[in-house]
């Protein structure tokens, strides 16, 4: 204290000024700047957890997409692999229990055990079409009386195997020569030797689903 009193007046203006000098706070424009920086490090935080919300919402919809397709596939591929050989009564003559066209197409196949459901089934894989114009892929099923059972569709079992179909398309391979058609008529002596399905979704064309019919009997 003795010091600072021996010092003249002028010379503690001095001190006073520079540890004011050396105290002070942010000015404006340091303020700004700061509050600049921060809000553009907060925006991409933000931008980067907005980029893996559409990433994991993008990862969602592919797997579902997967299910789906794998849950149509094993399905019709346990179906067509359990074809029977059966014919049926037209009028005089006898046709196969097997015809399709490039909408759809019927056979005949075991549906599992489940009481008076069980046993041989003639199925029909049909386009359901609705009033706002959606398309599902239809399945129907009528229990098989024999040849000379007539199919009333309106008593079917229906369920619906895929929703909002933009593209159904079956093809039809005939063994002996190899080529592809979209209509296979009752009245052919024999079976395909493969059945394809083409399917379009709202996200594209799904991989061709193909079914050897080989263990036909």
């Amino acid at each position: 204290m003795d010091d600072l009193e021996a010092l003249p007046g002028h010379a503690m203006s001095r001190i006073f000024k520079n540890r004011a000098r050396t105290s002070r706070g942010f000015t404006l424009l340091e303020l700004l700047i700061a509050l600049a920086v921060t809000a553009a490090v907060v925006a991409l935080m933000f931008a980067g957890f907005g980029t893996i919300g559409r990433s994991e919402e993008r990862n969602q919809r592919v797997m579902e997409r997967s299910e789906r397709m794998l849950v149509v596939s094993q399905w019709l591929g346990r179906k067509f692999d359990g074809l029977r050989q059966l014919s049926r009564r037209d009028g005089t003559v006898f046709v196969s229990f097997f015809s399709g066209n490039a909408a759809g197409v019927i056979w005949v196949a075991p549906l599992p055990e489940r009481g008076e459901a069980g046993g041989l089934h003639v199925f029909r894989a049909t386009p359901q079409r609705h009033d706002n114009g959606s398309v599902d892929l239809s399945i129907e099923a009528v229990p098989y009386d024999g040849a000379l059972m007539a199919l009333d569709w309106d008593r079917a079992l229906r369920e619906t195997l895929l929703r909002d179909v933009r593209t159904l398309q079956w093809f039809y391979q005939d063994g002996r020569t190899g080529e592809w058609a979209q209509q296979w008529d009752a009245s052919k002596a024999g079976y395909p030797a493969r059945v394809r399905l083409e399917i379009a979704d709202e996200r594209g064309l799904w991989p061709p689903l193909v079914f050897p019919l080989a263990r036909s009997r």
